[in-house]
This record gives C-alpha cells, sequence and structure tokens, in this order.
C-alpha cells in the first residue's frame, strides 16, 4: 500500500488530506513504517466518512418503504436457508453472507435503485450494509428491524433476544472517562491499490460473517471482577446520555459514552479505543452499534455488537420506556410474505 504522511497530535492520528483522487493515484509523502490500519482511516475519512457521516449512517430503510418498491429494489435475504424457505419478502433471493460482495458487485450499474439487505433483527443486515458501504456500493442498505418489522409471523426472532441481562444490578451510573490515546491496531493487508485492499479486507469480514462479530451481554458481564470492579471488555454506549444513564438501568461497570458521528474521528476520539482487549459496543437495538463494529473490525480493533443493544441488555425493564429505541407494535406490518423457494 502506498504510505501517506500522519501528523501525530497528542497520540492522536490526523491524516494531512489531499484535493482528489484515490490514495494511489495522489500520495503525499510515502512512508514505510505507518500501519496498514491508519492507511484505510485515511482512505474512509477523505471518501465520505461513512461511519462518522450522520445523513447516510446508518442506511436503513423501514418496511413500508420496502414494500412501496417491491419492484424498483432488489431485495437479498442473508438468512438461512431453512428461515428463506420458511417465509420472504416478495422477490427476495436468498444469499450467504459471504458471497454478497461479489453478488452486489455484479449488480451495482442494475436498474434497481436499491439495495435492500435483510436479517432476522437487522443486526446483521447492518453489519453487511455497513461493510458494503466503506468499499463504496452506496445503493446498498439494511431493512430496519428484519423480518422481524415485516410480519408478526416473524417477531419472535426479536422477542426472544429482549431481555434484563443476568448481572443487571451490577449496571451503575459512574460517567467513565475516556482512556489515554493508543497506537492503530497492527494489520498486515498486504500490497495492491487501496482500493484493493479495502475490497479484500471487507470480502474477508462478510466471508467471517456477523457470528464472529456479535455477543451477548452475559457473556460479557461473567468477566466482571467484583473486587477490582474490572471487566476483560471495553464496552461502548454509541448513544446519546439519554441511553448512557438510562433511569433505574445505568450501564454495565466501567462503560464509556462516545457520541455517535463524533467521538470515533481521527481527530477527536478514535485512538482512545484499545488494541489490547476485546471492544464491546451497544446503542438502542444493535442496528448502529453493528454498523460501527464493521468499521472498527475493518481496521482491526477486535470489535462486537451486544445482541439487540439495549434491549438485550435491559429490555424487559424499560419495555415502555420512550426513551429506548425498539420494535414497537407498530412498527410490525403484517405485509405478505412467499414460502419456499
Amino acid at each position: 500500500m502506498v504510505k501517506l504522511k500522519f501528523i501525530s497530535i497528542p497520540g492522536l492520528i490526523l491524516c494531512l488530506l489531499f484535493t482528489s483522487g484515490c490514495l494511489k493515484d495522489n500520495p503525499i509523502e510515502q512512508l514505510k513504517d505507518m500501519k496498514d490500519s491508519e492507511e484505510l482511516l485515511v482512505y474512509f475519512e477523505t471518501h465520505g466518512d461513512y461511519i462518522n457521516n450522520a445523513s447516510q449512517m446508518p442506511s436503513y430503510l423501514k418496511a413500508s418503504e420496502v414494500y412501496q418498491n417491491l419492484n424498483n429494489y432488489l431485495i437479498i435475504d442473508i438468512r438461512s436457508r431453512e428461515k428463506f424457505i420458511a417465509g420472504h419478502i416478495p422477490n427476495a433471493i436468498n444469499l450467504k453472507e459471504k458471497d454478497l460482495y461479489d453478488f452486489v458487485l455484479s449488480r451495482k450499474d442494475s436498474a434497481y435503485s436499491k439495495i435492500v439487505i435483510v436479517s432476522e433483527t437487522g443486526q446483521e443486515s447492518s453489519f453487511a450494509t455497513a461493510l458494503l458501504r466503506l468499499a463504496g456500493f452506496n445503493k446498498v442498505y439494511s431493512l430496519q428491524f428484519g423480518m422481524a418489522s415485516w410480519h408478526n409471523d416473524f417477531s419472535n426472532e426479536w422477542n426472544e433476544l429482549v431481555k434484563n441481562g443476568l448481572m443487571l444490578g451490577m449496571y451503575d451510573f459512574t460517567n467513565y472517562p475516556k482512556p489515554d490515546y493508543q497506537p492503530m491496531p497492527e494489520i498486515d493487508l498486504g500490497s495492491g491499490k487501496t482500493t484493493e485492499i479495502v475490497s479484500s479486507r471487507v470480502k474477508f469480514l462478510l466471508n467471517e460473517g456477523f457470528a464472529k462479530a456479535r455477543i451477548d451481554i452475559d457473556e460479557i458481564m461473567a468477566t466482571y471482577n467484583v473486587q477490582k470492579k474490572t471487566l476483560d471488555y471495553y464496552v461502548i454506549c454509541y448513544a446519546p446520555t439519554r441511553l448512557y444513564n438510562i433511569r433505574d438501568n445505568g450501564h454495565p461497570p466501567t462503560c464509556v459514552r462516545y457520541e455517535p458521528y463524533n467521538d470515533l474521528k481521527s481527530s477527536t476520539y478514535l485512538q482512545t479505543l484499545p488494541v489490547d482487549k476485546p471492544i464491546a459496543v451497544y446503542d438502542d437495538t444493535g442496528e448502529i452499534s453493528a454498523h460501527v463494529v464493521a468499521y472498527l473490525r475493518t481496521l482491526g480493533y477486535n470489535a462486537y455488537s451486544i445482541n439487540l443493544g439495549a434491549n438485550g441488555m435491559f429490555g424487559l425493564d424499560q419495555i415502555n420506556s420512550p426513551r429506548i429505541i425498539r420494535l414497537r407494535p407498530g412498527d410490525i406490518m403484517n405485509y405478505s410474505y412467499q414460502t419456499g423457494d
């Protein structure tokens, strides 16, 4: 990969921007010691900065819009074959995550105005959508709440994940500070044009699948050391303050809040993320956190999206609260669906 010069300011990486074109064609200064993760960061932040762009991220659509555009949108269902056969959106096709990149590449210039990825609850499709967006496929969207919002017959996929964590009583209301700045992860992405490296990285993560990038809150809290008051995970609340210190629940001990669309920039707090321990991210539903985790894993961080976000952590306590976003009865459209192949 072509190396570009970074300016380091109190441990914080700020990249020298360039005027046009791709990194490969516009090297500012070649540096052999520049990390591949740093170069990916430059690329993403100078090509739309998707993860920090509130006008684009998260790229999801409500079931009502998809229903009104069944002939205009290409719908890709990434659930298992068995679940697809049991019921799917009319005209949808069934693909595995690992096949998404090549298929979307082959359809990127098609007449379809949007490509919609569908999963059970919207988390897996959000992860895949974010990866494809990072690779430059700007027509790709996720179905918000997944098939759970299409028809009540599929809503149990969502409802079964709504729960209070087993160690909910260990949560607290302390406003934990962000740690000191750290180097970015070490990843070896080989050689080639930056766009080729991005494509290769995205394909690798799609092949790994979202199963490797999700975690349950109980698994995290099982690592809590009561005496030391520490967790083996660096937990992030990627949400407004309303979710960080939500009434009667608070957040997992040591959890740090990061302001959406601001705190994961090179010019703010991205480099406060640890490289020596796993990172677990939550928002309200797990869909935005799945987008964030896709980005962090692309950069080489060992990041995970907490199952169903806050709904999978203290959702039973907050089932009627207006302060938490969740799948509500009005979000379940009960549209018709097809069975079989």
